[in-house]
């Protein structure tokens, strides 16, 4: 969930105090005090006191503990249903998560729908329930759900980043690019959203651009191996055959029985001379 923090006020000014004495030229020594400012203190001291009887005093209407006033058993019993609201719909957001682990999205959509009837404003919510529509194929409703999760938190990058794969998928390519990009302004080193950004430029044509985001992804985790191979096949389209070898490489490397790769890495290489081993 989002959070903020308020800002600090200003520097606090302090108050300016004369040196002791310090009267100026023809002012009274010092330990000379006169009468009437005596008689000033002693009137100050006592509408000081008559003012302190009235406002806290026993005939007052307001108590000296008014500043404290302790919390109704009602608000007390409110904040504990608040509470346990909120903890059943983290359980069942759990229960969620794991029906999803076990592929069984169907269910794990009645489970989010259920916690999102306890915690309609938690954006993890609608994050999930998104995520297991869309693995059932109900892509317009899971991207209503990653929406609503945008609209709790605005900066939330895995909810831009997977509503960008709903809009890729239903064609919707330069919605699905801003939406890559706002996971990426949120979370710069986001290697997936990365990659999904260079798979749309490439359907573009701008394969440039997708090269550019296909290296970012490899730089922010080197062992994403789909990127290696994406960067790969950009490379090879732009007869940068080299460049595109070693990319097949690496992808062998982590990936060592993705077929895709080692016969990309056959064609590469025979337009270079021998059939590397």
């Amino acid at each position: 969930m989002s959070s903020g923090k308020k800002r600090r006020s200003g520097k606090g000014e302090a108050r300016r105090r004369a040196a002791p004495g310090d009267a100026g030229q023809g002012g009274r020594p010092p330990g000379s005090v006169p009468r009437v400012a005596i008689l000033a203190g002693v009137i100050v001291l006592l509408v000081g006191a008559a003012v302190w009887w009235r406002t806290v005093g026993p005939g007052s209407s307001r108590s000296a503990s008014a500043a404290f006033e302790p919390v109704t058993p009602a608000e007390v019993q409110a904040q504990s249903a608040r509470q346990s609201t909120n903890e059943q719909a983290q359980a069942l957001v759990r229960r969620g998560n794991e029906l999803l682990r076990q592929g069984k999205a169907d269910e794990a959509v009645r489970v989010y729908g259920d916690a999102r009837q306890l915690a309609p404003e938690d954006e993890d919510v609608h994050y999930n329930l998104g995520i297991a529509l869309a693995r059932l194929g109900r892509d317009e409703e899971a991207a209503a759900a990653y929406r609503r999760a945008l609209e709790l938190f605005p900066a939330y990058a895995e909810a831009h980043n997977n509503l960008g794969n709903v809009l890729h998928r239903q064609g919707k390519l330069e919605e699905a690019i801003e939406h890559f990009q706002a996971a990426i302004a949120a979370t710069p080193d986001y290697a997936s959203a990365h990659n999904n950004l260079g798979n749309v430029f490439r359907q573009q044509g701008r394969l440039e651009d997708a090269m550019r985001e296909f290296v970012a992804a490899t730089r922010a985790d080197t062992n994403y191996w789909q990127a290696h191979f994406n960067l790969g096949n950009v490379h090879l389209a732009q007869d940068r055959v080299t460049e595109a070898v070693a990319c097949y490489e690496a992808v062998l490397r982590l990936k060592p029985d993705f077929m895709p790769a080692r016969e990309a890495l056959e064609r590469a290489s025979r337009s270079l001379g021998p059939v590397r081993p």
